[in-house]
């Protein structure tokens, strides 16, 4: 029963990461060092962050993805330094990446910046696919590679107002994956960012949030969000994503610290069985160095 349960999810993820949309986090307005690392000087003090993502509640071996981040802050030079981190898991696959990035911010008005980031890490695949059957010749030995990774971020930016970013966080340096029976696909993949923040008198806030995604394989997804707080302490939003995803969002800030939640659905998706639902949940955390607790 696990092996048709692997093989079902095999094939519906084939569909779903392949012909409709890569997976990115639905909580990019809060961390969005993961999806471009020259967003990072917006946080000059230093931060630090995880986020995790559970797709198909109920289901061992659904997707599941991890990301970590931080960095710290060299204010004399205008830079900023850390790692990315990023983990998923998709039935029999495990899919593992590590970069170091660098980032320099250049005034160029008396408020506004321009940002360039440089990153550069490796990705790992452990493919375990003899686990389906090793008795069936239609699935290949386990598949462990290694491959190197660059990539490059840009952002124009005004500190707690607004920002906007381009980035290409993984340009493959060579052929991972190819070949193999792998349900993921390593295209080169671009991110374009934005977010503002609006204060609505002394107590209240908006943030709204774009995230725009291109791989040459996949059709564009496109995310936008609209977070409404109450001070800088608690805020409710809603995320419409491509293809009629939803989801609604939490976050909580205190003393640097910060928590979120998301749970995203697709109201127009039957559950796929009694124990298999169509939802996907996150939780989000930060700690921002210094104390600041800024929304944007």
């Amino acid at each position: 029963m696990k092996k048709i349960l692997l093989m079902v999810i095999l094939a519906a993820t084939a569909f779903t990461l392949r012909a409709q949309q890569p997976l990115t986090h639905t909580q990019y307005g809060a961390q969005r060092t993961a999806v471009n690392p020259a967003l990072s000087l917006l946080r000059p003090e230093g931060e630090v962050s995880f986020l995790g993502r559970r797709q198909w509640v109920g289901i061992e071996g659904a997707p599941t993805a991890f990301w970590g981040s931080g960095h710290m802050g060299f204010r004399k030079m205008g830079s900023t330094a850390g790692v990315n981190i990023r983990h998923e898991r998709l039935a029999v696959e495990r899919l593992t990446e590590a970069s170091a990035f660098f980032a320099k911010g250049i005034r160029i008005s008396e408020s506004e910046y321009v940002g360039l980031s440089l990153n550069a890490g490796f990705s790992y695949l452990d493919g375990r696919f003899s686990q389906l059957d090793p008795g069936d010749p239609a699935f290949r030995d386990d598949v462990r590679e290694t491959d190197a990774v660059v990539g490059f971020g840009v952002a124009v930016y005004r500190p707690g107002r607004y920002y906007v970013g381009l980035s290409l966080p993984r340009l493959m340096l060579g052929t991972l994956g190819v070949g193999a029976e792998s349900r993921y696909d390593f295209r080169n993949q671009y991110h374009l960012t934005a977010g503002a923040l609006f204060r609505l008198g002394a107590d209240f806030g908006f943030r709204p949030s774009l995230l725009v995604t291109y791989a040459g394989n996949l059709r564009p997804q496109a995310d936008v969000q609209a977070m409404f707080f109450v001070g800088e302490v608690f805020g409710l939003g809603l995320n419409v994503r491509s293809y009629g995803d939803l989801a609604g969002l939490a976050e909580f800030r205190f003393g640097g610290f910060g928590v979120g939640y998301s749970y995203q659905f697709n109201p127009g998706n039957e559950p796929l069985n009694r124990r298999m639902n169509n939802s996907t949940h996150e939780i989000g955390l930060q700690y921002r160095f210094g104390g600041t607790n800024s929304l944007l």
